[in-house]
C-alpha cells in the first residue's frame, strides 16, 4: 500500500509533479476497512464513559482529547448506518455503540455549561463540562446530533423497538426530556440566533449550520408525524420553509459562490474572501434523500466547488504533485479557507490542506455524477460550466461545452461530463490516498510544503469524510 510521501524530491528544490501509488480501486477497498476501524477506535476510550466519542487521540499540540458534538454525531452517523445494514443480527456491536452515545449524549444535554444551551460545542470524555474559554455556541451541534439519532429513530422503528424510541429518544411532550425533541426543539426555537461556525472561529450566520438545522428539522418533522406529534411537525416544517428562503442570502454573484458567512458579529477578521469548504461540508453532510435540497449538481454548488479548486491549487506547493508514475491525474489538496492560518499547534502560522476538506470536494463530484445521471440531462450555464469543463478535462479535453447547451443521458457529452466528474472526484481521492500513513491512517492535515501529516493524529472526522466519499464513489452506477 502506498504510505505517504516527501514531495521535495528533486535535489534542486524544485516540487515533483509525480508520485507512485496503488490503483485507486485496490486502494479504497482496504481503505474502507481501514478507516472503520479507525473510527470505532475513537469510541468509548477507556478513560472516559462509554458513548463518549474522542474528536483525536491527541492530547497536546493541538489537545483535541475531548467530546465535540459535532464531530461526535457525524461519527456516529456511520455507525448508525452499519447497524441497519443486516436485519437478521439487529443488536449487534455498532446498535451497543449507539446505545451508549445516546447515554453519554443525555448527560450532555443536561450538564450545566458556560452557555447554557444545547450548543454546548464540547464535553470531557468523563462528561464533564468544559467550562474554559472557547467559541460557543455552536449551534449546528445540535442539529446534527438530533439529524443522527433521528436516522437511528427509523432503523429501531423498522425492527420494532419503537417502546425504546418513544421512551427515550422522542417523547411528544412539551417541554421534551427526550433526546432528539429536545434538539429539535432547541433548533426550531433558535435556528435565527448568531453562533460560532464549524471551524469554531466567526461569529455570525453560517450556511452549514443553517444547512444542517434545515434537515434536522425536516426529518425530525418524518419522524414527529410517525410518533403521532403533528403540531411538532408542522412548526418543524414552518422553521425549516423559513431556513430554505434564507438560504438564498449566502449567494454571492459577484464572487460567483455560496459564502461562508453572512451577519458577522465577532471572530476572526482575516477571512476576506469568504470562500470555505465548509459550504460543501454543509452540502454533502446535509443531503437527505426524502427532501433534496442545494445538491451537490446543482449550478451555484458547482461554481462554489470549482471556486474552490481554482483557490487550492496555486496556493500549496505540495499541489505540484499533479499525477502518478501510471499518469493517473491527482487533484489539489484542499484547505479549509484560503486566508487559513491554523497550522494545528501555532496559534498564527500557515494553514495547510486537510483530509476532511479534500474528501468533501471529492464527495460533492460522485454524488453530482449520481444525480446527473439520475436526472438524466445537463444544461450548460454560467454557474456550471466551469465546474463541468474541468469535470471534462479530467476525461476527454477534447469535448468543449457552451453556455445554453444541454445534454441528454444518450449523449457523448452527457457521458463524458458524468465520468469526468467522477474522474475529479478520484483525483482528490488519489490526493487523500498519496498522504495517507500506513493503513490509512489520517491526521487532521497534510503539510503545504512536504505532504506529511501534521496537527492532531488520528482524527475522528477525517475517516468519517473518507468512509462517506468511498461509500458515493463505490455506489455510482456509471
Amino acid at each position: 500500500m502506498t504510505t505517504q510521501t516527501n514531495a521535495v524530491l528533486n535535489t534542486d528544490d524544485t516540487y515533483a509533479t509525480s508520485i507512485a501509488a496503488d490503483p485507486l480501486d485496490k486502494w479504497t477497498e482496504t481503505a474502507r476497512k481501514h478507516v472503520l476501524d479507525k473510527m470505532v477506535a475513537n469510541i468509548s476510550p477507556e478513560d472516559g464513559e462509554r458513548g463518549a466519542v474522542l474528536a483525536s487521540p491527541s492530547r497536546s499540540n493541538p489537545n483535541y482529547y475531548y467530546h465535540w458534538v459535532r464531530d461526535a454525531a457525524r461519527t456516529m452517523s456511520e455507525i448508525a448506518k452499519l447497524n441497519g445494514l443486516d436485519r437478521r443480527n439487529f443488536k449487534d456491536k455498532y446498535y451497543d455503540m449507539m446505545i451508549d452515545y445516546v447515554e453519554f449524549s443525555k448527560i450532555n444535554q443536561t450538564t450545566p455549561t458556560v452557555s447554557n444551551s444545547l450548543g454546548e460545542p464540547k464535553f470531557y470524555v468523563t462528561g464533564q463540562a468544559f467550562n474554559g474559554p472557547w467559541g460557543r455556541p455552536q449551534n449546528d451541534g445540535p442539529a446534527q446530533r438530533a439529524l443522527t439519532i433521528t436516522r437511528w429513530a427509523n432503523i429501531l422503528l423498522a425492527n420494532g423497538e419503537k417502546d425504546y424510541v418513544t421512551s427515550t429518544l422522542y417523547d411528544g411532550k412539551e417541554p421534551s426530556f427526550s433526546m432528539i425533541k429536545a434538539d429539535l426543539d432547541f433548533v426550531a426555537n433558535h435556528w435565527q440566533e448568531p453562533c460560532f461556525d464549524l471551524w469554531e472561529e466567526v461569529d455570525g450566520t453560517h450556511f452549514y449550520t443553517r444547512m444542517l438545522q434545515r434537515t434536522a428539522l425536516r426529518e425530525g418533522a418524518d419522524l414527529a408525524t410517525k410518533l403521532s406529534d403533528i403540531g411538532a411537525a408542522d412548526y418543524y416544517n414552518l422553521q425549516a420553509t423559513n431556513i430554505e428562503k434564507a438560504m438564498a442570502e449566502f449567494w454571492d454573484e459577484e464572487k460567483g459562490y455560496l459564502v461562508s458567512t453572512i451577519n458577522r458579529v465577532g471572530g476572526l477578521d482575516y477571512k476576506a474572501s469568504n470562500l470555505d469548504v465548509a459550504t460543501t461540508l454543509g452540502i454533502c453532510q446535509a443531503l437527505s434523500e426524502d427532501h433534496p435540497f442545494l445538491n451537490p449538481h446543482e449550478d451555484k454548488v458547482l461554481a462554489t466547488a470549482y471556486a474552490l479548486h481554482q483557490a487550492f491549487d496555486p496556493l500549496y506547493p505540495i499541489n505540484a504533485i499533479e499525477e502518478t508514475t501510471s499518469g493517473e491525474p491527482i487533484a489539489p489538496g484542499i484547505g479549509r479557507y484560503p486566508e487559513d492560518k491554523y497550522a494545528g499547534s501555532a496559534p498564527l502560522s500557515q494553514g495547510n490542506p486537510w483530509f476532511l476538506c479534500t474528501a468533501s470536494l471529492s464527495s460533492v463530484c460522485y454524488k453530482a455524477a449520481a444525480l446527473f445521471t439520475e436526472q438524466k440531462s445537463i444544461e450548460i450555464n454560467q454557474y456550471n460550466i466551469n465546474q463541468l469543463t474541468l469535470a471534462l478535462s479530467f476525461e476527454d479535453p477534447q469535448i468543449t461545452v457552451e453556455i445554453g447547451e444541454c445534454f441528454s443521458h444518450r449523449t457523448k457529452t452527457f457521458k463524458a461530463i458524468v465520468q469526468g466528474l467522477k474522474a475529479l472526484g478520484d483525483a482528490y481521492l488519489r490526493r487523500i490516498q498519496i498522504h495517507a500513513g500506513e493503513k490509512v491512517s489520517l491526521a487532521e492535515q497534510f503539510s503545504r510544503y512536504d505532504g506529511f501529516m501534521t496537527s492532531a493524529n488520528d482524527l475522528t472526522w477525517s475517516y468519517v469524510s473518507v468512509a462517506i466519499a468511498i461509500d458515493f464513489r463505490n455506489a455510482l452506477k456509471i
